[in-house]
């Protein structure tokens, strides 16, 4: 639940987090868990400071939003039903394979250097006639209306409820040797939407017939697709490029019909061809009609099918990324540390549902504590997953190496050899010695942090010492600054989430307006992150976050 729109509960206040807290099932318990949010969930009347499981009645609240957790409660939304299937239209004594297509290549291009001498084409002065596709079916007149309309009801029931592109088309060439009992082939071809070729996604052959290849006119299929007009031969056997053919003589190829697939948009998506054979079983213009309203209605459904396949596979991705989330969200902190004499605060946002920023606290031998914050180059999921082995990898090499700055070394050289290509990786490890109130830097490639001195003065510490980011030169050594904190005084480590955050006059919101938001800031550290935040999303108003943001804060306390 957040302010953000992709979030399941949309909470529509200016104080609430764009991704405030989120509600967590395992195995039949559920938990509440604030995503860092500027000001707290609370669960009871009490803030969250972690993962709590939640009972049946509890009160959550989110600013001056109330909601109550019901166990047991009941929803209005029920999931829509799942439509039956068509009617099957495959068992009227027809067979279909696509092994009857043997002059056809699984993938017909459109290119003119596709129609082979092996494919034979029908001269144009064999076409006698044309209808254009792009009507709708309340444009189309003939002299059989019944008919049309019968055929129409026919091929609409059988599409009607079908959502799968491979099923939809055996339905239509079945629905057609209904309408066209003289049809002895037929087959359908749609564009390949990844290349400039034409599939072969179905094909039909009428019972008893001699399982022969069909014959295929690329220059009538090319003809029909970019003019959009359906194209009828009543005799290919008087073709004279038939006549070379002992194939096709022998097929008794007598009347051909080809009808493209027009879109909604007025692209033609496929062709539709069927033929006959035998001397008296000839196609006319309204057989041609017939076909063009045919295939309207077919190229309806296939677009339909289309998108609902779309939709399906957009649908897994969500849940995929949901997912992902989850699994990011994971990684991170779930609670702060407890350090006598010092307060911690973060804040973490990514730009798309997952992000390459990343921080954690990681208790070290002798009390001490390391507070790392990085940011993989890029964003959403290869940034995700190279973020995830950055979170192993650092927690791995600070607690086996000697030295902070001996393990951003063996950590640069692990993400330099891993083959990731050019991705880069910049990372600031901060380790904080309590007992003697110092903190050891050590920077690779990372914005400097600021300090908030005791007389109000905010400062970058340890940009000398700054090396490259990770993953860049194999064998960098990196080094390493001391820093001594007082008692007031503060540390906020932050990525360019935050600086290169940008407002509709594409102005962005810099180092010196965080310095200023920090300095005039007289509160806690939890103070300053709030200051912060509320300053960046003021800043950036209704503008898209362009950038993941991470900050994260540490003080020493005055008493």
């Amino acid at each position: 639940m957040g302010r953000h729109p992709n979030c399941h509960v949309v909470l529509d206040n200016g104080a609430v987090s764009r991704h405030h807290a989120q509600v967590l099932e395992s195995h039949g318990s559920y938990f509440l868990e604030d995503l860092r949010s500027r000001n707290g969930t609370f669960l009871n009347g009490e803030q969250l400071e972690s993962r709590t499981e939640l009972n049946d009645g509890d009160e959550i609240r989110v600013c001056d939003i109330v909601m109550t957790f019901e166990m047991h409660g009941s929803s209005s939304e029920t999931a829509p039903p799942v439509p039956p299937r068509g009617p099957n239209l495959s068992q009227v004594g027809e067979r279909t394979t696509r092994e009857q297509i043997r002059n056809v290549d699984s993938a017909l291009s459109l290119d003119e250097s596709v129609a082979a001498a092996s494919i034979p084409s029908y001269e144009s002065s064999s076409v006698i006639g044309t209808i254009d596709a792009r009507r709708r079916s309340n444009e189309i007149v003939g002299q059989h209306p019944e008919i049309k309309l019968q055929a129409v009801l026919e091929i609409t029931r059988a599409l009607g409820r079908e959502l799968e592109v491979d099923a939809v088309l055996p339905k239509v060439l079945a629905a057609l040797f209904q309408i066209f009992p003289q049809a002895a082939q037929g087959f359908v071809l749609l564009k390949d939407p990844d290349s400039p070729k034409l599939v072969v996604k179905a094909t039909r052959v009428r019972k008893g017939s001699e399982a022969d290849a069909v014959a295929v006119s690329m220059t009538v299929v090319r003809q029909a697709m970019e003019s959009a007009q359906g194209l009828l031969s009543q005799n290919a056997l008087e073709d004279s490029r038939f006549k070379q053919s002992a194939s096709l003589t022998r097929m008794q190829i007598r009347s051909v019909m080809c009808a493209p697939l027009v879109g909604q948009e007025g692209t033609a998506l496929g062709v539709i061809q069927i033929v006959t054979r035998g001397s008296d079983e000839v196609f006319n213009n309204d057989d041609l009609d017939l076909l063009v309203s045919v295939a309207s209605q077919a190229a309806l459904a296939i677009e339909n099918a289309t998108l609902h396949e779309q939709l399906l596979l957009q649908r897994e991705f969500e849940r995929d990324l949901e997912f992902a989330t989850q699994v990011q969200l994971g990684f991170l902190p779930k609670a702060r540390p407890r350090v006598p004499q010092y307060a911690f605060s973060d804040y973490y946002e990514a730009a798309l549902r997952i992000g390459g920023d990343y921080f954690d606290y990681i208790g070290l031998p002798g009390g001490q504590l390391a507070v790392t914050l990085g940011d993989v180059a890029g964003k959403g999921m290869p940034a995700a997953l190279l973020m995830a082995r950055l979170y192993s990898s650092a927690r791995y090499q600070l607690l086996t190496s000697p030295t902070p700055a001996a393990a951003m070394a063996g950590l640069n050289k692990e993400i330099a050899s891993s083959g990731l290509g050019h991705r880069f990786i910049t990372l600031l490890v901060a380790v904080l010695d309590p007992a003697k109130h110092e903190v050891t830097l050590v920077n690779a490639g990372h914005l400097a942090p600021l300090v908030k001195r005791i007389n109000g003065n905010v400062e970058a510490i340890g940009r000398e010492e700054s090396g490259l980011p990770l993953g860049i030169v194999p064998d960098q050594e990196f080094k390493s600054s001391t820093h001594a904190l007082y008692p007031g005084e503060l540390l906020v480590a932050y990525t360019d989430g935050v600086t290169e955050a940008m407002n509709e006059e594409r102005e962005i919101f810099g180092r010196r307006r965080l310095e200023e938001c920090i300095a005039k800031e007289t509160g806690d550290i939890d103070a300053v992150m709030k200051a912060i935040i509320g300053e960046v999303e003021a800043f950036v108003g209704e503008n898209t976050l362009r950038d993941d943001t991470c900050i994260v804060g540490l003080q020493r306390l005055a008493k």
